[in-house]
């Protein structure tokens, strides 16, 4: 049976925590959108010269990028136990 040697397992666990790291990085820019695209809304909301249901269609936009940064922020967690070898992955 192969196995790796520490400092591979080392090398590959700072690797992944790199992943982890990048993907909360990517989830705080969603969150960052989504609040722009609400902000947006809201000023669409009070002008008349909006183009009606813009200020609907950047909401849903917002509420897909806040999915989007829950889901990330999941995934970063089940990378993180699957790095930190603490057992399966956590389930949606």
């Amino acid at each position: 049976m192969a196995t790796e040697s520490p400092r591979a397992g080392t090398a590959r666990t700072r690797e992944l925590l790199d992943h982890v790291g990048r993907l909360r990085v990517d989830a705080d820019l969603m969150d960052g959108y989504a609040r722009r695209l609400r902000a947006i809304a809201a000023t669409l909301g009070t002008c008349p010269a909006a183009p009606g249901g813009s200020g609907a269609a950047l909401a849903r936009q917002a509420a897909v990028c806040t999915s989007a940064a829950d889901r990330l922020r999941f995934a970063a967690e089940a990378l993180l136990t699957h790095a930190r070898g603490d057992g399966p992955a956590p389930v949606p």
